[in-house]
């Protein structure tokens, strides 16, 4: 179809019913932006990121995999995961494989070659520098940037000062893209690390919060309303293990030729088997947050592929205050089996459809779209 003769069609599924049917894309594309507008507002509001809202500068790990699966140390070695698109599941599946067969002996050796290739050549689709320069490669790199930041824009110009609960955001994804936009925006965020020279992860630094003592001497101190608790539950290109501490270290994400000890779920209890994993304690966090009396949670970009985040989130629909706003495509294969489970719950909201093209109502650039400008209900500053 071309552009000229496309006619939008949104949806927006809430017990089992599209209460967009009918209606006028114009109206429909209303009604959404309207209440993303008002969901801002939610006392307690949490984001769930996926790897969709990084494209084009980082592609899905599901197309990401196709193309490591032909590579000659990979294929004999894929298993049960030669039609599957969970690469991380397959990593995991690897070291399973690994530890059964034991490092040291040789029948472990194949496994290790797959494992170490196809943890190398996913980190090589996530970009290390985000800064722009003369290169036609960062062109992709900055407009996903641009739309990050233009998220974090919209999501603070349509939440009310007088909320100041901070944003929980939770990302499965491995890329800084959100690290970035929060500075370049003079965003406050805390990651769950401490420290300056060595950067230790810490899971109580999500209870510290950020106040503002210009008014110090009045009876309560002003927090800081532009404020992010950032988690990101499958690790980062710029998580290390550091043998001497003995614990998961911030460091800059230079281009090292080690990948080893970049920690990436599921590869990151290689060295914590014994110890408690940031990623367990950084699912605890989802899920108290969720859990908190009227919560909100916006999935964006998440295409429902860790059944235990799964899990969870149908959990929680079972508290009548928490609302439940997923923006993807009911087409795609295991956010249909979600919608299909949870579409007789009232807090359940599924929206996509056709925004300008087949199948891209719920793509993050048109999700900014729809958080864009003054809500409706509000007069123009």
């Amino acid at each position: 179809m071309s552009e000229e003769g496309f006619m939008g069609n949104l949806y927006h599924i809430r017990n089992g019913k599209d209460n967009l049917k009918e209606m006028s894309f114009a109206d429909q594309a209303k009604e959404v932006s309207n209440f993303l507008k008002h969901q801002c507002n939610s006392e307690n509001l949490n984001f769930l990121i996926g790897s969709g809202a990084s494209l084009p500068a980082v592609s899905l790990m599901s197309w990401t995999f196709d193309g490591i699966k032909q590579k000659e140390e990979i294929e004999p070695y894929l298993g049960k995961y030669k039609d599957s698109n969970d690469i991380e599941n397959y990593l995991n599946w690897l070291n399973n494989a690994i530890a059964f067969y034991g490092e040291e002996y040789e029948e472990a050796y194949p496994y290790q070659l797959a494992f170490n290739t196809t943890k190398d050549e996913l980190l090589k689709t996530i970009p290390r520098s985000y800064i722009g320069e003369m290169d036609a490669s960062k062109g992709p790199v900055l407009d996903t940037l641009e739309n990050y930041k233009d998220f974090y824009r919209n999501v603070f110009s349509q939440r009310e000062f007088k909320n100041k609960t901070p944003l929980n955001v939770f990302t499965t994804n491995y890329d800084l893209f959100n690290e970035v936009a929060m500075e370049n925006l003079g965003i406050h965020y805390s990651n769950g690390f401490k420290g300056s020279v060595n950067r230790v992860f810490d899971p109580y630094e999500y209870r510290l919060r950020l106040v503002d003592d210009e008014n110090r001497y009045k009876e309560k101190w002003s927090t800081l309303r532009r404020y992010i608790k950032l988690h990101k539950i499958h690790g980062s290109v710029d998580w290390e293990y550091n043998d001497e501490l003995n614990s998961i270290v911030q460091q800059k994400p230079d281009f090292k030729d080690n990948t080893e000890n970049i920690m990436i779920y599921p590869t990151i209890h290689k060295h914590l088997e014994s110890q408690q994993s940031p990623y367990s304690e950084l699912i605890r966090e989802f899920t108290t947050n969720l859990q908190k009396p009227n919560s909100t949670l916006i999935v964006i970009g998440y295409g429902f592929p860790d059944d235990h985040i799964n899990q969870l989130i149908s959990q929680s629909l079972n508290n009548e205050d928490f609302t439940l706003i997923v923006l993807g495509n009911v087409c795609e294969e295991k956010a249909k089996v979600f919608v299909e489970e949870n579409d007789d719950r009232m807090n359940f909201h599924f929206i996509g459809g056709s925004f300008s093209a087949q199948n891209d109502g719920h793509h993050f650039a048109n999700v900014i779209k729809y958080l864009g400008g003054e809500r409706e209900d509000e007069e123009p500053e």
